[in-house]
């Protein structure tokens, strides 16, 4: 099952990717596979499903898949934790708003706050550019 998707400021090697996701659930490195495909998913604890990226910044989208849904562990609370690991900020879907264009940007340092990026690079190119901070609903990091 799904868990979240984000798109990373700078791609992340496969290495990198096992060793931050292990990081942020607390779990073996081994139990982390990293694959390119929803076709090669296996049985590990953990998938991280990398979709190819360009040299543009937040190109590089990941999505992580659990076999069981983890109710107690807070998606923007957890995205904080793997940019630290990562040591890049991310972008993921704002829940808060029915707005497409709306992002929640941490930080590598573990901010929060509520971005917008461009509609006609989102929806023409595929990109995430981003065109303002909401700096009203920038949170606290944990």
């Amino acid at each position: 099952m799904i868990w979240f998707d984000a798109s990373l400021n700078k791609p992340a090697d496969d290495r990198t990717l096992q060793r931050g996701i292990a990081a942020m659930l607390g779990v073996a490195e081994e139990s982390v596979d990293v694959v390119y495909s929803i076709t090669e998913i296996g049985a590990a604890p953990v998938t991280c499903v990398v979709d190819n990226s360009t040299a543009d910044p937040y190109s590089q989208l990941i999505t992580l898949y659990l076999p069981d849904p983890l109710p107690s562990l807070d998606i923007v609370e957890s995205a904080s934790r793997l940019a630290a690991a990562l040591d890049r900020s991310l972008l993921l879907a704002n829940d808060a708003t029915a707005d497409p264009y709306s992002f929640v940007h941490v930080s590598s340092a573990g901010r929060q706050s509520v971005v917008l990026v461009d509609p006609d690079e989102l929806d023409g190119n595929g990109r995430h550019v981003i065109r303002e901070h909401d700096t009203l609903s920038e949170a606290s990091s944990t």
